[in-house]
């Protein structure tokens, strides 16, 4: 293996946050994209347990968790490119946000967005067959309902569970509001930082910026709460952040 591989669930959004620091740090990858529940067999041959991202490197460390790969990216960065400054204290700032981040916001936009999915099987077919091998594809096409049923119970998808979500990406929200409220562009000031990367990849799924909104229905085909919340969160600091990191995103990468 020449390159690293990258094992996913291609619309994850930690995954996403992976995918977009090996972009930014200018590492060339494959990228081992599979459906829900499928994922399993490559995780467990990579020597992982469930979760992706997976980061198998040549010769060096299988990573198992976004940050460790956001970090490893990082040291490869060429000058110029890379998520992390060499101040001590800038860098125990952003590893504070994305803590944060990880840890409240990553899990509130996953429970919500599948809360607004989990109900319409046509959807969650799209989700789940797209950018995998075509017949991993097959099985979760013929899967999307027992997948459903699997991914509502481990992550106890219900409606109180979607509100106190909603809640939660509010609360950091407001979090990123406050940091931006003194004119920076970016959540540490003038430069965009892993903590930047982190906040627009793990708030994706509230906001649905493009490019990563290809795999989702069309916000007018969401259902009408869903859409005029996605709507308002876009209007929000946080969420104009998240739309013009992924705006700029492609000439930074």
């Amino acid at each position: 293996m020449s390159r690293p591989r990258l094992i996913t669930i291609p619309f994850s959004h930690y995954c996403e946050k992976a995918r977009w620091a090996l972009e930014r740090c200018g590492v060339e990858f494959e990228e081992d994209g599979h459906p829900p529940l499928l994922h399993w067999i490559a995780v467990r041959r990579a020597g992982g347990r469930r979760t992706v991202p997976i980061l198998v490197t040549p010769g060096g460390p299988t990573l198992c968790e976004s940050a460790d790969i956001v970090r490893w990216a990082d040291r490869q960065a060429p000058a110029g490119r890379g998520l992390y400054p060499r101040e001590r204290a800038a860098r125990t700032d952003i590893d504070a946000l994305i803590e944060i981040f990880d840890n409240k916001l990553g899990p509130a936009t996953r429970r919500w967005g599948y809360g607004q999915l989990l109900g319409r099987p046509g959807d969650m077919r799209r989700l789940l067959t797209r950018d995998v091998p075509r017949l991993e594809a097959r099985a979760a096409s013929l899967g999307v309902r027992p997948i459903s049923s699997v991914i509502r119970r481990a992550m106890r998808i219900d409606a109180a569970g979607v509100q106190r979500s909603l809640a939660r990406i509010e609360s950091v929200f407001s979090l990123v509001g406050e940091r931006l409220a003194d004119g920076r562009p970016f959540l540490t000031g003038d430069a965009f930082t892993a903590a930047d990367l982190t906040f627009a990849s793990l708030a994706a799924p509230s906001i649905l910026p493009a490019p990563y909104d290809a795999r989702f229905p069309p916000l007018d085909q969401f259902p009408p709460a869903a859409a005029q919340q996605i709507e308002r969160w876009r209007e929000t600091p946080a969420g104009q952040l998240t739309l013009r990191a992924y705006a700029e995103r492609g000439a930074r990468a």
